[in-house]
């Protein structure tokens, strides 16, 4: 299994964008990364979604894939404490991305010059 096509937003393409600047790392990873930051600190399942805006940018297929799409499936439908099918997974998995990547940035802006991106991600 893995991630059909997902969409998000202009802004949520510039935070990635930066993040992966500032990371030194590989686009996929930040979205991963973001998505997992993004359920860490969801206190429950989304009842909104972010607006997409002109430029939205699709995630390329196959980002998220075998065991960590599983593995980002059982921790969202723990989140939600019920069975979700694969669209609405989707759908949370996009939420979660772009809620990840705002917390990334808050986490980036908050920190000292010296400390260490990668560090006060932890």
């Amino acid at each position: 299994m893995s991630n059909k096509k997902m969409v998000i937003s202009t802004d949520g393409k510039s935070i990635l964008d930066k993040l992966t600047e500032q990371l030194d790392l590989e686009r996929p990873f930040v979205v991963q990364l973001a998505l997992a930051k993004g359920i860490q600190i969801s206190k429950r399942i989304p009842n909104f979604t972010y607006d997409k805006g002109p430029n939205k940018w699709t995630i390329p297929d196959n980002i998220i894939k075998e065991e960590n799409f599983i593995l980002f499936k059982h921790l969202i439908q723990n989140e939600a404490q019920q069975s979700i099918n694969n669209d609405q997974i989707h759908r949370y998995m996009i939420f979660f991305i772009e809620s990840g990547l705002r917390e990334l940035t808050k986490i980036n802006l908050e920190k000292t010059s010296m400390e260490d991106l990668k560090i006060s991600i932890l």
